[in-house]
């Protein structure tokens, strides 16, 4: 059993949001909490030097991956375990009957699953089941509208990568020449020269530039680690394994880029609004992605983009010093929180030792050990509320395989049961969000959140019970929140000269 620890800053909007509450004894408790907070900030900074402060709130680097890893049981994860791929294939359903059978009384992924794609790709259909669902507040024609163009890219760039399809659209695996209209004909992808960088750093600096440019928030780079790659690789339309023998070159390294999502948007989960911004991150993802794979092209290097397809963004984001995992599953980024959205570029790029990114630890997985706000918030009840990670699920049912058979053990963390996540995606006609929402990581750049960041690494639990705290009092977090609906329709004043 091996352990081993995450990082990396940002491009942050702000946007202005006032308190939602006027009440007297609300403001004194903020005030009476903020000076207790800065006690427990000081006494804590008091007996520490500058120096390690410094080095926490920029994360402590490790050599190795920042988690408790247990060798023995950890493999390479099949893809055709994970719930997107199994939900939107029939031979998956055909071959293993029992993964239906064991939840929720045979409730049937792919039934559902087909039709909240439908309403993803029609926009017919997508009002209607809303109509059927009351046109709740942000699930109007209006939010519909807005959710289809923010997804409108992807539709067109790479269909279907949020669902884990490979070798598609601007993610297609082919590397040979293309033809373009006349008069130009047929062209090579890749320049039959290699730009060699002068070091590492160089080359580190250069493909971050180029991320920066083409609109990514934050961009690292790790080696090809076939232990977070899916293997088998698995194409829903084929309904197949693929080898990664089938892959058209041998990955060196893994660029890992992070999209910001909006966070006035995310604010209204689960509704259109915040699927809109859910779509837009991954139409950005398509958008940057094929952006960086063409500059790599240009530099004479193979590169594929991928989404959520090819492997584990979230370990290869953690690989990359981008930030921690978190209790909900997801990469948890400073300043940004798991309001993100990650793309990944393989490339044959080989890099020195110095131009590689390593793991850092911010005390983010502590924190979540202490709040546990996102699992209050979760409608599904599908978030672990254990008050450490561990090895193992521990939700009802988790012990048998057919009921638990999407996870990649032998990672000490907090197992979700990722079924009732999904059920409530489509039963609820929206791709929820509401564990972003809740996180008090993921709120822009309000004093008490960056107070508390900038010291969480090095003060520990008093002062994460009282960012908590905090947060509640200040109205942040919401889910369900109509007024945060009402709210984002007047965003658009932002951008008025």
């Amino acid at each position: 059993m091996t352990s081993k620890k995450p990082a990396q800053p940002e491009n942050q909007q702000r946007i202005e949001i006032t308190d939602v509450t006027d009440d007297a004894s609300v403001n004194q408790s903020r005030r009476n909490l903020f000076k207790i907070g800065a006690g427990i900030a000081a006494t804590a900074v008091t007996g520490t030097s500058a120096a390690f402060v410094a080095d926490r709130i920029s994360g402590i680097e490790h050599d190795g991956f920042p988690v408790p890893l247990d060798l023995d049981v950890l493999k390479p994860f099949p893809q055709r375990n994970s719930i997107f791929t199994y939900a939107l294939s029939p031979e998956l359903a055909l071959k293993y009957p029992a993964r239906n059978h064991t939840f929720e009384n045979n409730w049937g992924f792919q039934e559902h699953a087909q039709e909240f794609g439908h309403s993803m790709l029609d926009i017919s259909y997508a009002l209607k089941k809303s109509k059927e669902m009351g046109d709740k507040p942000g699930m109007s024609q209006l939010e519909n509208a807005l959710s289809w163009g923010g997804w409108a890219p992807m539709r067109v760039m790479a269909p279907f990568q949020h669902m884990m399809l490979p070798d598609n659209g601007v993610n297609s695996w082919y590397q040979g020449p293309i033809d373009l209209p006349p008069p130009i004909g047929r062209v090579e992808q890749v320049a039959p020269e290699r730009w060699e960088f002068e070091s590492g750093e160089a080359a580190s600096a250069a493909i971050k530039s180029a991320a920066r440019l083409y609109g990514a928030v934050r961009c690292g780079i790790t080696r090809n680690d076939p232990m977070w790659n899916w293997d088998p690789i698995f194409d829903i339309q084929k309904g197949k394994d693929i080898s990664w023998d089938e892959f058209p070159f041998k990955p060196k390294s893994v660029i890992v880029l992070l999209i910001d999502m909006d966070y006035a948007a995310m604010a209204t989960a689960p509704s259109k609004i915040s699927e809109a911004t859910v779509g837009n991150g991954y139409s950005m993802m398509s958008f940057i992605g094929s952006s960086m794979k063409s500059f790599l092209h240009g530099l004479g290097y193979q590169a594929v983009v991928a989404g959520n397809d090819l492997a584990n963004s979230v370990a290869y984001a953690v690989s990359a010093g981008l930030g921690e995992g978190a209790r909900n599953g997801q990469l948890i980024a400073p300043r940004l929180g798991p309001r993100v959205r990650i793309a990944k570029i393989f490339t044959d790029l080989e890099l020195p030792d110095e131009g590689y990114d390593k793991p850092r630890s911010f005390g983010i997985m502590e924190f979540c050990s202490k709040c546990k706000l996102c699992a209050d918030a979760c409608p599904a009840d599908a978030i672990s509320t254990d008050d450490e990670p561990g090895w193992n699920p521990t939700y009802e049912h988790g012990e048998n395989p057919d009921y638990s058979w999407h996870h990649q053990l032998g990672v000490k963390k907090y197992y979700s049961d990722a079924k009732k996540c999904f059920k409530f995606w489509l039963e609820s006609n929206t791709d929820c969000g509401a564990c972003i929402t809740a996180c008090p990581w993921n709120k822009p750049d309000f004093w008490h959140h960056r107070m508390v960041e900038a010291s969480n690494s090095f003060t520990g639990g008093p002062l994460h019970t009282f960012m908590k705290i905090m947060d509640n009092l200040y109205g942040y977090g919401n889910t369900f929140d109509e007024k945060a609906v009402q709210s984002f329709w007047k965003t658009g004043k932002d951008i008025e000269i």
